[in-house]
């Protein structure tokens, strides 16, 4: 029974991803785009779990000649219909993101409630950097929201930070960091016809102190509340 289960679960996995080759295939024909030219990578896909009908596409496009360590890209974020593969809307950004000694380490595609009227309900995508240096650690999560208009997609946010960490140490023990996380909650007030966004922002300060054989960490945390308004074009 335990191997009858295995293998239809294997099946299902299997089919799910020629189906989602297939839908990348035919979405990069409409946008007359090689494969060559992405960044794979990269590429993510969510089945919007409100319409399920349809998913997000993020297509990271080679904007520059690619090294190990530098490259641009253009942002192609699109919706699509599932049975179809047709682009539904979309939004394209050219020279959108830039990775480089902060390497751009991943792109992900945020689903939460974030409904900003009655009828208007956006997605997110979330931007990931990592820093490479490690006497000097450094990472940074940039969320961008969009809506549905007519054909196309509006960012109504963009690339606002919700997290970064950064600090510096000696590798071994002494040092600093500050480490900043933001959650985002729908006020209930409007502006424009859109709900303001409330931000709580968590801020803690570490400092690292070499005692005799031990390493001691001592913490400092403050919180602080700020609100993003429409301004009738995007948050702000």
């Amino acid at each position: 029974m335990k191997k009858c289960f295995l293998v239809a679960l294997l099946f299902c996995f299997q089919f799910s991803f020629s189906q989602n080759t297939d839908l990348l295939k035919s979405v990069l024909k409409q946008l007359k785009i090689k494969e060559s030219e992405i960044n794979q990578e990269l590429f993510t896909q969510k089945v919007l779990p409100y319409d399920k009908g349809k998913s997000v596409f993020v297509i990271a496009k080679y904007a520059s000649e690619v090294s190990v360590d530098y490259f641009v890209l253009d942002a192609y974020i699109l919706v699509i219909d599932n049975a179809t593969g047709k682009i539904i809307n979309k939004f394209i950004e050219p020279n959108a993101w830039t990775s480089d000694a902060v390497m751009l380490s991943s792109i992900t595609i945020d689903t939460g409630l974030y409904i900003l009227n009655k009828t208007t309900r956006a997605f997110g995508v979330r931007v990931d950097y990592t820093g490479s240096s490690r006497p000097n650690p450094y990472s940074e999560s940039e969320l961008s929201l969009y809506i549905a208009n007519k054909n196309s997609l509006k960012q109504v946010l963009k690339n606002y930070t919700i997290s970064r960490s950064n600090g510096e140490w000696d590798t071994n023990c002494a040092g600093e960091f500050e480490d900043n996380i933001s959650t985002i909650d729908i006020d209930k007030i409007m502006t424009n016809n859109f709900y303001n966004i409330i931000i709580k922002t968590k801020t803690v300060n570490t400092k690292n102190i070499p005692t005799n054989d031990d390493c001691i960490a001592k913490e400092s945390i403050k919180r602080k509340t700020s609100k993003l308004i429409f301004n009738g074009k995007e948050y702000k």
